[in-house]
């Protein structure tokens, strides 16, 4: 199922794959909320700007993302302070506040239908009132240090017991109107966007980029992907995850107004109106992507009736999250090129973090001085507060590379594929991803990620082969759905 952003959802008119040799002052590479923040400050400075999509504008991270926007970390503000100190931790909340009344601020201006509305966070605790937490007191000093007004919150307005932090005056909108609206404005500045036309090959040295269809020359070429494309050192150090929501309708009982951040261990609950009908959503059951356990969107149904009186659910959907190995997004230009440029390590917190990115990486174009340029730059060497990471990661993809040659089963046919299953295999010496659709049909694929030649793994919940050493995912036809992977994975010839 889709996610509740595409309610009401009326596309970008005018956005047809590229099909000719083009120039461009920019390429920006990636339709979401960083590459259509960049284009905006591009345009507006007198810069020719086109932008790539590779499949529609919002189809991306941000058009499956909570629609959620604060000044603080989903993960806390606590883990930030001890990892930091103080004076990093007010930049952040100083920065992403900036970044979401810069938000407010180009809903005003282009009249985004986008509902765009100030709400409450919240930080709760679930049952037992006896309980003592001490990551709820660490929250609250690591916020008030910032320089959040913080409130207690004893009655946040959930049908089950909870109590902890209110922090007031963020924010929830519908991300996809928001970035199609924004398109909209785009293309009356004169900037080109291109839906459907995804970018296999960067040249950096010669300022190139290639579509299957298209060759642009550009100076400078922003990867507003989520993650670079082709291969970085800093995804060696990256933790890659798929987060779930579900969205349902209740039969009795009011709908909870604000993001509530449950520590039960960890979900997040908010509502959303589309014209008379009102939703509940819920997301959590985060796992490293790849590595799949268990039917991730039944436990979180289960999770809300258990709490709610559940009439029907009615949509589910699902998100890639890259958290950087020292707790901060890396924004601007990549190590050794000095024309290409990228913004990832967003964690859960993409939203603002990509509004803040477009910014930072238009006046890095633009040589304007940006007092977050030396805080969140891509270029800065951490090795006391990243190596763990590092070393943790390094060590899970060298697990999966083992595995994947080393315990794939061997089959002699493909008898063994029931419809609506995925399954790798080794057979006649070859790794393969093989599926056959409910209506009987076999695909059968190369099981190689093209990226860095790990062995793909079936991801049951969302039909795709997805990679657990650096977060490619590919759909049952071998196309990109997202990920630093530029290639499909090739089809092989297979027997019904």
């Amino acid at each position: 199922m889709a996610s509740i952003w595409r309610l009401g959802s009326l596309g970008v008119p005018g956005c047809a794959p590229l099909d000719e040799q083009a120039e461009a002052d920019v390429v920006v590479i990636g339709a979401g909320i960083t590459g259509l923040t960049t284009a905006l400050s591009l345009t507006e400075a007198g810069q020719r700007v086109v932008v790539l999509e590779a499949r529609a504008v919002g189809g991306g991270v941000t058009g499956g993302s909570t629609g959620n926007l604060y000044s603080t970390l989903a993960s806390g503000q606590a883990a930030l302070r001890r990892k930091w100190g103080d004076k990093v931790s007010a930049d952040v909340v100083s920065a992403r506040s900036e970044a979401i009344d810069d938000i407010e601020a180009l809903v005003r201006r282009f009249s985004i239908d986008c509902q765009f509305r100030r709400q409450s966070a919240y930080r709760l605790l679930v049952g037992d009132r006896q309980q003592s937490d001490q990551r709820l007191n660490d929250e609250r000093d690591a916020l008030l240090r910032a320089g959040l007004d913080i409130k207690s919150a004893e009655h946040p307005g959930l049908p089950f017991d909870s109590w902890g932090i209110r922090i007031p005056h963020q924010a929830q909108f519908n991300p996809l109107h928001y970035l199609q609206g924004l398109a909209t404005a785009l293309i009356g500045e004169g900037v080109k966007i291109h839906e459907h036309s995804p970018v296999r090959r960067v040249d950096a040295k010669e300022g190139v980029v290639q579509t299957d269809t298209a060759r642009i020359a550009a100076r400078h070429i922003v990867f507003a992907t989520h993650t670079p494309k082709g291969v970085s050192l800093l995804q060696a150090g990256m933790l890659v995850s798929r987060e779930y929501a579900v969205a349902a309708r209740l039969r009795s009982g009011e709908y909870p107004e604000g993001i509530f951040w449950l520590l039960d261990p960890f979900h997040s609950l908010r509502s959303y109106r589309h014209g008379e009908d009102r939703y509940l959503v819920a997301i959590g059951e985060k796992h490293k992507t790849g590595e799949h356990e268990g039917d991730h969107y039944q436990r979180l149904r289960e999770c809300l009736s258990s709490r709610f009186d559940i009439d029907a659910f009615t949509h589910q959907w699902s998100a890639q999250q890259y958290s950087s190995p020292d707790g901060l997004p890396y924004i601007g230009r990549m190590h050794g090129h000095d024309n290409l440029y990228m913004a990832t390590g967003f964690a859960a917190d993409g939203l603002v973090w990509g509004a803040l990115a477009g910014r930072l990486i238009a006046d890095d174009i633009l040589g304007r001085d940006n007092p977050w340029h030396s805080r969140f730059g891509s270029r800065r060497v951490t090795p006391g507060k990243s190596a763990l990471q590092y070393a943790k990661e390094n060590a899970t993809v060298t697990k999966h590379l083992a595995k994947g040659y080393l315990g794939t089963e061997r089959i002699d046919s493909f008898e063994g594929v029931a419809p609506g299953q995925g399954r790798v295999a080794t057979k006649d010496g070859e790794k393969l991803a093989m599926y056959r659709s409910e209506a009987g049909e076999l695909k059968v694929l190369s099981a190689v990620c093209p990226h860095m030649k790990c062995i793909v793994h079936w991801n049951a919940a969302e039909s795709t082969w997805d990679c657990p050493c650096h977060g490619s995912r590919f759909d049952t036809e071998g196309e990109v759905i997202e990920g630093p992977a530029y290639l499909p994975l090739p089809r092989v010839r297979g027997e019904a």
